[in-house]
């Protein structure tokens, strides 16, 4: 049997939701599954990984998160054998959700060969498992802007197709494990309450298409300051993108990269990014990507 999984990259925060908002993008892994009579699990990549551990099964997350499955599932090991041939085009520890979409791939290719019944809750808890959080994969899974509220179902929100995402990748990798350290556990009550209504500012001028808004909504006190200390160049290159006409502008989830959400004229940040990144000795590339109205896809074939 065979499927083929893809599964579009996220950025998670838009600022102030950290831990709790997400949207899709428009650029996909995709992973082609075969199954296989050996009991074995085997992996290739495209491009070559810098890192050739991660063709090592057991440090490979699509591969990792497909075994962990199949034994929630109840697969006996003889009956797991599987070649996974994966096709990365997310960049890889840049704040774009690789992890998620990889950790999310691995998950929908045990539901798909083993003809599980898993609902969307049950795929994310899964997941999560190796995340630790919800927000990217649930706007892998599902497009759109998601809200990860704890102890609540995930909602979505379609997210306006007149709305522009231009992201700006640095070189320089950032390990979410890294960038989470200097987030502080706890905030004052005024911070809290500022974010919060960020939030709600947020999901208003999404809904409403009040782009406007979207500076204001975009603010955040909980990590974005913390994590420039790891990325002093940010604070920079979010006025860059405001500078060139952006909307909205915010660290890309845990970093490094920066997205810049603008109703007109992304030509203009995609050039004001670039050129303040050359002022500030940052190699990099800048990205224009669709927001994504749907989420992964699964085929299946005998």
């Amino acid at each position: 049997m065979r499927a083929v999984i893809r599964v579009p990259a996220s950025v998670a925060n838009l600022g102030p939701g950290f831990d709790m908002l997400a949207l899709a993008l428009q650029v996909q892994n995709e992973v082609v599954a075969q199954t296989t009579g050996s009991g074995a699990v085997t992996v290739d990549l495209d491009p070559d990984p810098d890192d050739a551990q991660l063709l090592d099964p057991t440090r490979n997350l699509v591969a990792r998160a497909y075994v962990e499955s199949c034994e929630r599932l109840g697969v006996a090991e003889a009956e797991r054998g599987v070649h996974l041939s994966c096709v990365n085009a997310i960049p890889m520890a840049r704040g774009l959700g690789s992890s998620a979409a990889a950790t999310l791939s691995g998950v929908l290719v045990a539901v798909a060969l083993h003809r599980a019944a898993w609902d969307e809750a049950q795929i994310l808890d899964c997941a999560a498992h190796f995340e630790g959080h919800v927000d990217n994969l649930a706007a892998s899974l599902l497009g759109g802007v998601v809200i990860c509220a704890p102890g609540a179902a995930v909602q979505r929100i379609d997210a306006p197709d007149d709305l522009h995402a231009v992201v700006f990748s640095p070189e320089a990798r950032l390990a979410t494990s890294e960038a989470r350290r200097v987030v502080a556990s706890t905030f004052s009550r005024a911070d809290a309450v500022f974010n919060a209504s960020r939030c709600a500012l947020l999901i208003r001028a999404l809904a409403l298409r009040d782009y406007g808004a979207l500076r204001d909504a975009m603010d955040d006190r909980w990590h974005q300051r913390q994590r420039a200390a790891l990325f002093p160049a940010l604070p920079a290159l979010i006025d860059a993108a405001y500078d060139g006409g952006a909307d909205g502008a915010c660290l890309a989830g845990a970093g490094p990269s920066v997205l810049a959400l603008c109703s007109r004229d992304p030509d203009a940040v995609e050039d004001a990014l670039r050129s303040a990144a050359r002022l500030l000795e940052v190699p990099g590339t800048a990205m224009r990507l669709r927001l994504r109205n749907f989420g992964a896809r699964v085929e299946v074939r005998p």
